[in-house]
């Protein structure tokens, strides 16, 4: 009997446990599984994927007029002027005469260099006489001795007469010569005393007038006498940032005016193009050529603007602002929800920031979905639920 009540009870027992596990494991197993859902998927309210668009249509740039052609001519003499004969803003030509210098103190040493070189001349011919004259007795004696007319001591002094007329026949030579490059490098510098233009354009200074004393030279003791520009056309150099590099050439049109007026454009060109960005600007410079007719009111010195067109040329891509994830690193990242759903962090490099977007030079391909509103606690890997605004 009593074997047959325990029986019962734990028949019971089993019952009540069968119902146990039946009621509340499923609950729990239902808690344990909303509670690691919710820890593995949080919600992310907005997600965009980065926008590509067309660039500036131009690209303005600042730059300063310098004459294609400049220079500052300096006297090469020593002396006095004589007369200038152009005028300030004068337009001169190519070998023109600009101004004449006396040189007194270069005259005269010239003619003391020509009276030189007449002497040495007058020397070189004695000492071909003498020379000819031993040679010829030389030989004569050297045939006679063949007959024992002539001792060997003779014909020895008739050798070394010989041999000291020669070496003072090719002293006199060298002494001439001397004499002649002497005289010709005078010539050469009184020839200075003409001052002439050295090529087509305007006097933009001058610093001399007649009697004025002038040093030779071209360094900072000496001053210059003219300055010289060629204005026929202008160059003027920009700086290119690194965005725009790709888009410049040789030969590529642009278009000049300058703040005061700027609905008169003139049409120049790009020439040259350094091939170098600066490490600390991260520019390239590029030299601009600008025609000048003399009726576009351009001038050396002028500050102007410049447009480089870049229509359908440039694209660029830009995010959210509130893609950018702010870290202890001077790197920038954003935060990616890729196919499977989880946070993937990438590192960008930042462009230019127009206020409501941020332009992307590198890091994104443009398919990417971003987080806009990243919190703190997002982690590499973590699955999420998004919504994508576009």
């Amino acid at each position: 009997m009593i074997s047959h009540m325990y029986r019962k009870h734990i028949i019971i027992g089993g019952i009540i446990l069968l119902l146990f596990v039946i009621g509340i494991v499923p609950k729990i197993a239902r808690y344990i599984t909303t509670a690691l859902d919710a820890r593995e998927n949080r919600y992310v309210a907005v997600v965009e994927t980065p926008q590509i668009s067309n660039g500036e249509d131009e690209l303005e740039l600042s730059g300063e007029l310098k004459p294609f052609l400049h220079t500052e001519l300096f006297s090469r003499i020593n002396g006095l002027v004589k007369d200038r004969y152009v005028e300030l803003g004068e337009r001169v030509k190519k070998g023109q005469l600009l101004a004449e210098i006396d040189t007194p103190d270069l005259d005269a040493e010239t003619a003391s260099a020509k009276s030189a070189l007449i002497s040495a001349e007058k020397r070189e011919m004695e000492a071909k006489y003498q020379y000819d004259y031993a040679k010829q007795t030389y030989e004569r004696y050297e045939k006679s001795a063949v007959d024992g007319a002539i001792s060997q001591q003779d014909i020895d002094t008739k050798y070394n007469n010989f041999k000291t007329s020669e070496m003072n026949y090719l002293s006199a030579q060298a002494d001439v010569e001397k004499a002649k490059e002497d005289y010709n490098r005078l010539l050469a510098l009184q020839s200075y005393k003409s001052v002439t233009a050295p090529f087509d354009g305007v006097v933009s200074k001058y610093n001399i007038d007649a009697g004025a004393n002038v040093v030779s030279g071209g360094s900072s003791t000496s001053t210059s006498l003219f300055e010289i520009q060629q204005t026929d056309k202008f160059r003027a150099s920009v700086f290119v940032p690194q965005n725009y590099v790709r888009y410049i050439y040789e030969g590529q049109p642009v278009e000049v005016y300058t703040p005061e007026n700027p609905k008169q454009k003139i049409k120049g060109y790009i020439s040259q193009i350094s091939g170098k960005l600066d490490n600390i600007s991260r520019t390239m410079e590029a030299v601009l050529i600008i025609p000048n007719d003399g009726k576009s009111g351009l001038y050396s010195g002028l500050y102007v603007k410049m447009n480089i067109d870049l229509k359908n040329q440039e694209k660029i891509m830009t995010i959210n602002p509130s893609c950018i994830i702010i870290k202890n690193t001077p790197d920038e990242y954003v935060a990616q929800v890729r196919e499977d759903s989880t946070v993937h962090f990438i590192k960008i490099k930042q462009g230019r920031d127009f206020g409501d977007k941020i332009e992307i030079l590198d890091g994104l391909n443009g398919d990417e979905k971003l987080i806009t509103n990243v919190t703190d606690d997002l982690e590499e890997g973590l699955k999420v639920k998004y919504k994508d605004q576009g």
